[in-house]
């Protein structure tokens, strides 16, 4: 299940009975988890958050799920190193005084400290504002920090922005300080609409991007971009042990279990799923160039030696110890395999 600031779905390999308001499973659900985190739903196209909360969501997943979760990820990795973007959330302050004409000066007034909240008071900084930051406690930015209960004591501000939890609830915006705009980042709202002032959301957020040609045709060339990447991914997946690179595949997860295997004899105390993230991450680095061209007319050759040299590296290390406790719980080279590039 993925929880963001704008949405929960449930992603699975079959039907799911959770209470998500979307659930999606087989390809489908590959295809729409690769574009959330591609940040091609976001407000703000491409930006980073997204793909981490994605991440987070399938970190204790093991097994196919795992394999096409990795899958959907990698899509969307693979699409945003060709679709650059150095926004992040912060950007929707930019956003919303675009889409209203606002100039960015005066004070600008954050109410919550949160990742979302810091991100936006950073993003005042940078555009002039004399930011104040009001939170439960300070998170230490070098920004005017007050508390939460002393924002009903300021006497205005030129931008409200609220980026404050679920538990929040509503609030009032005449119990707030007068302002030109406020900005409700909340996901539920978390301010009620007052009389005079407008309070810009989320959801007006997006409709106003929607109706831009430009970004209309930009989040066109991204959703091309992770379709296209998603369907590599696929037709990796689909390399089985039959053939060379899947061979080979399979060759160099039984060094990377054999890896975690002795990793965690020389360090007990150490977390398994930690490391063994840690020896994925890099294998799949090191190994892109090569795979790559084991996948080029003629790198069935590179793929068989590359065998060889593998198993004769096991054979010499004395590889055939038995296996661990660690490698039995794993769910066997050819399940993980699949999360290899």
């Amino acid at each position: 299940m993925v929880q963001s600031c704008q949405r929960l779905e449930a992603y699975g390999i079959g039907p799911c009975v959770c209470d998500a308001p979307r659930k999606l499973y087989g390809l489908e659900a590959l295809e729409r988890l690769a574009c959330v985190a591609a940040g091609l739903d976001s407000v703000i196209l491409g930006e980073e958050q997204i793909l981490g909360q994605v991440r987070s969501a399938f970190r204790d997943t093991r097994g196919r799920l795992r394999a096409a979760g990795d899958a959907a990820l990698a899509a969307a990795r693979d699409a945003r190193r060709a679709f650059p973007s150095r926004s992040h959330a912060g950007h929707l302050l930019d956003r919303a005084l675009s889409d209203l004409g606002l100039p960015a000066r005066g004070v600008l007034l954050v109410l919550g400290t949160g990742a979302m909240g810091r991100l936006v008071a950073q993003r005042g900084q940078e555009l002039g504002f004399d930011v104040l930051l009001a939170g439960r406690r300070d998170p230490g930015l070098g920004i005017r920090y007050i508390p939460l209960e002393a924002v009903g004591e300021l006497n205005s501000a030129d931008v409200v922005v609220g980026c404050l939890g679920s538990g929040a609830g509503m609030i009032d915006t005449r119990h707030l300080p007068p302002a030109r705009l406020f900005l409700d980042l909340g996901t539920p709202r978390n301010f009620a609409d007052g009389p005079g002032v407008p309070v810009v959301g989320l959801a007006d957020l997006l409709a106003a991007e929607e109706r831009r040609p430009h970004a209309a045709a930009l989040r066109g060339r991204l959703a091309g971009l992770v379709s296209a990447r998603l369907e590599a991914r696929l037709a990796r997946l689909s390399e089985d042990a039959q053939s060379p690179v899947g061979r080979f595949r399979m060759a160099f997860e039984h060094v990377r279990v054999e890896a975690l295997q002795r990793a965690m004899e020389n360090h007990p105390a150490a977390d398994p799923s930690t490391v063994d993230r840690a020896l994925r991450s890099a294998a799949n680095r090191l190994l892109h160039d090569l795979t790559s061209a084991m996948r080029q007319p003629g790198g069935d050759e590179l793929a068989r030696k590359a065998v060889e040299a593998l198993t004769a590296e096991r054979t010499a290390s004395g590889a055939g110890r038995g296996s661990s406790p660690v490698q039995r719980s794993r769910e066997g080279a050819a399940d993980s395999a699949g999360t290899m590039p």
